[in-house]
C-alpha cells in the first residue's frame, strides 16, 4: 500500500497458497461464514488462529489508521478481555471467579505513561525513545533474573529480590511456563500492551467481527499488484552485469524447475526462521545480521478450537459460577488459557451463534507440549480432544456431558507451520542491546545489506513483537 502511494512498481512473492501470514481465521463452515451477514449465526462459525485482538492505546494508532484506510473500522466490535465470571483453577484450587487487584507501584509503566500526555506525534516519539533508552539498560536481565537479583543497577523503586518459589508462582499465574526466561524488556512491553493505565476509548480492546482475515483481504483489495501465491524463494543475491547492479531472486514454483527474477530492491518480510533457510550468501550480510537471523528468539504458540452444538458457557444452568460472556479463564492445567468468543453476541435468540470455543491458547513450553500431541497427518486427534475436554471439565467444575457433543475441532501449532517456523519474535536477554549499540543483534536487523538493496522487515525488526503494529512499523521504517 505504501509503494502504491509512492507510485513504485512491485511484486509480492508468497510461498503459501493463502495470503495473511500469521493473520489466520479458521472457519468451520468455510467461505460461507466469510460472506455471511453480520449478526447471523453463519458468520460466527470461526476462531482466529492468529491475531485476534487489538488494544486502543497510543502505541497502536498506526493499526487503527490502517483499519480506517481499509474500511475495517465499521467491522470493529468490543473484545471482552475480562468477564466477572471468568474462572481460575491453580494448584487444584477452584474454580474461582475472584480477581486480585494490584496496588503496587510500577516504575516502567510510569516511565512510558509520558507518551500518553504527549501532544504531537513528534513529542510522542521523543517520549518513547527516552523511555526505551531507560528500559534497555536492563536488557541483560531475563524477567526471572531481574526478579531474583539485587537492586544494583536498577531504579530506586525496584523491589528487593524475590525467592525463586515466588517467581515461579508469579510466572504460573501471569504468563506461560518458561516465559520468564526471556528478556525482561519483553515483559515490560507486554505489561504495557495489556494494562495501559488510562484507556481513551469506550472499548479498551476491539476485534474484527467475522474474523481478523478481513483485514488482509481488504488490504489486498486495494493493491495494484496482487500477491503471487505458491512462489517459494530459494536464493537472494546482488549481481552486477551489463545492465548494472540488481537483485536476483531464485524462486521455486510448483513442481517445475527454479525461475530467476530480477529487482532493483528486495524487502524480506518473512520470519527469521524462514529467512535462515534461504541462500543469502550473495547479500553480503554482516556477521551481526547472520547471528541475528539465526539467534533471535521466537516463541511457540498453539491454539485448539472446539465446536459444540451450543455455547454452553453462556448458560447459567450449565456453569454453576454463572454465565460467561467473553474474556478468558486461566489454569495451570495443560490447556492454560480458555478464551470465550466476544463476537456473535447480538444474534437473535431464535438463531443463536455456533458453540465455537478457543478451548486452549498456550505459549512457550506449554505450547510445545500441546503441539506434540497434534497429529502430523490430521489437524487434531482424539488424544488432544480428550485432554482438552478433561481440562475444561476441571476448570469449569462441570461434567463434560453438560457441554454437549463436540461437532468439530481444529488445532494449530505455529512452530510446525513451514511458512512461519515460530509464532512471533520474543527476544531473550541482551538481544535488544543497550542504547545506541549499533552492533546489537536487534539493531543489525534494521540495517540494509547488499549495498543498500536488501532490507529485512517484519515484526521481529520492531520493538512491538507479536502484534500487527510491529509489522506496520517495520514497513514504515
Amino acid at each position: 500500500m505504501i509503494l502504491d502511494d509512492l507510485g513504485i512498481p512491485y511484486e509480492i512473492l508468497e510461498a503459501s497458497a493463502r495470503i495473511g501470514g500469521r493473520i489466520l481465521t479458521h472457519r468451520f463452515n468455510g467461505e460461507t461464514g466469510y460472506n455471511a451477514p453480520v449478526n447471523t449465526p453463519e458468520r460466527y462459525d470461526y476462531f482466529d488462529v492468529g491475531a485476534m485482538r487489538f488494544p486502543r492505546i497510543p502505541f497502536m494508532d498506526r493499526v487503527f489508521d490502517l483499519f480506517r484506510r481499509t474500511k475495517i473500522e465499521k467491522l470493529l466490535i468490543e473484545y471482552k478481555l475480562h468477564d466477572d465470571n471468568n474462572l481460575s483453577l491453580f494448584n487444584s484450587r477452584g474454580p474461582a471467579t475472584a480477581f486480585i487487584a494490584s496496588t503496587t507501584s510500577d516504575f516502567f509503566r510510569d516511565l512510558f505513561a509520558k507518551i500518553e500526555v504527549a501532544k504531537t506525534d513528534e513529542a510522542r516519539r521523543a517520549a518513547f525513545q527516552a523511555a526505551w533508552n531507560e528500559l534497555v539498560k536492563q536488557d541483560y536481565h531475563s524477567t526471572r533474573g531481574y526478579m531474583l537479583s539485587g537492586k544494583e543497577g536498577k531504579p530506586s523503586s525496584a523491589p528487593p529480590p524475590y525467592p525463586e518459589s515466588v517467581v515461579e508462582w508469579l510466572e504460573t499465574f501471569d504468563s506461560a511456563t518458561g516465559l520468564y526466561n526471556q528478556a525482561f524488556v519483553e515483559s515490560v512491553l507486554d505489561s504495557l500492551d495489556f494494562g495501559w493505565p488510562n484507556p481513551q476509548e469506550e472499548w479498551e480492546w476491539v476485534a474484527v467481527d467475522g474474523g481478523s482475515d478481513h483485514i488482509v483481504r481488504n488490504m489486498v483489495a486495494t493493491l495494484s499488484s496482487q500477491p503471487i501465491l505458491g512462489h517459494h524463494v530459494l536464493k537472494i543475491s546482488r549481481v552486477s552485469n551489463r545492465s548494472g547492479t540488481q537483485m536476483e531472486v531464485t524462486v521455486q514454483y510448483g513442481n517445475g524447475g527454479p525461475i530467476v527474477k530480477n529487482y532493483s530492491q528486495v524487502i524480506s518480510t518473512v520470519s527469521l526462521g524462514c529467512l535462515s533457510a534461504m541462500d543469502t550468501e550473495g547479500c553480503d550480510l554482516s556477521y551481526s545480521q547472520k547471528q541475528a537471523i539465526r539467534s533471535l528468539h521466537y516463541d511457540a504458540s498453539v491454539k485448539v478450537g472446539l465446536k459444540f452444538q451450543k455455547r454452553w458457557w453462556e448458560d447459567p444452568k450449565v456453569v454453576p459460577t454463572g454465565k460467561i460472556v467473553g474474556g478468558q479463564s486461566s489454569t495451570d492445567l495443560p490447556i492454560r488459557v480458555c478464551v470465550y468468543p466476544s463476537y456473535g453476541l447480538s444474534c437473535p435468540t431464535s438463531r443463536p451463534p455456533p458453540g465455537v470455543l478457543l478451548a486452549s491458547y498456550t505459549w512457550a513450553q506449554d505450547a510445545r507440549r500441546m503441539g506434540s500431541i497434534i497429529s502430523p497427518q490430521t489437524p487434531i486427534g482424539d488424544n488432544l480432544v480428550n485432554l482438552t475436554l478433561n481440562n475444561l471439565e476441571r476448570l469449569h467444575g462441570v461434567s463434560r456431558d453438560k457441554f454437549g457433543p463436540v461437532v468439530a475441532s481444529y488445532a494449530y501449532n505455529w512452530e510446525a507451520d513451514p511458512h512461519a517456523r515460530g509464532a512471533f519474535a520474543l527476544f531473550g536477554p541482551a538481544q535488544f542491546g543497550r542504547p545506541n549499540d549499533s552492533q546489537s543483534l536487534f539493531a543489525s536487523l534494521k540495517a540494509p545489506a547488499a549495498k543498500g538493496r536488501f532490507h529485512i522487515a517484519g515484526e521481529a525488526t520492531s520493538v512491538h513483537h507479536a502484534w500487527v503494529l510491529g509489522a506496520l512499523n517495520s514497513a514504515w521504517r
